[in-house]
């Protein structure tokens, strides 16, 4: 059984993403729940466990994991970064037999540290782009269960829905 991993360095994320980006000079609380439901949908279409790391670096607080609609969220704990983290699950997940990690980040110095154990990196600005024509292929998918979902859950023809129509009313006795 092939295990596959994708972890996210939230705030390099939000930090590459001019929306993102927008949203956090005002809410940072805000740009962080965009970002988790960008995710969550992006999540729906992939195969394997998704990870998203925030850096606590300057809040009082232990290391905090949380499950967001099936991401799971790391916030690390006080003086230490997400790099730290999510380096630290590198090697904790990877078997070269079995894993397929993924981490994305624009760190230069973060990329340097995933390649030397074995984890693929993609670039914000690539897993940005990849999310955009997710969302774009999820809502493709919905459009097409919506229209081949049944209004009834089952085939009647317009003759008898208006005879059972008729008898609900108590027309046709």
């Amino acid at each position: 059984m092939k295990a596959f991993y994708t972890i996210v360095d939230g705030y390099n994320v939000i930090g590459q993403s001019a929306r993102l980006k927008a949203m956090a000079l005002e809410s940072l609380e805000e740009a962080r729940k965009t970002l988790l439901l960008d995710l969550v949908n992006y999540d729906a279409r992939q195969q394997g466990e998704l990870i998203c790391v925030f850096d606590a670096y300057d809040v009082k607080r232990t290391e905090s994991t949380e499950v967001f609609h099936g991401v799971q969220v790391i916030y690390s704990k006080e003086k230490e970064t997400a790099d730290s983290v999510i380096e630290r699950l590198v090697y904790d997940l990877y078997d070269k037999h079995i894993t397929r990690i993924t981490v994305v980040t624009s760190d230069l110095s973060e990329q340097h540290a995933i390649f030397g154990t074995g984890a693929l990196r993609v670039s914000s600005r690539e897993f940005l782009a990849e999310l955009e024509e997710e969302k774009a292929l999820l809502a493709k998918d919905m459009e097409e269960m919506d229209a081949f979902k049944p209004r009834t859950r089952i085939a009647i023809d317009d003759e008898t829905k208006l005879r059972l129509e008729r008898l609900r009313r108590g027309l046709d006795k």
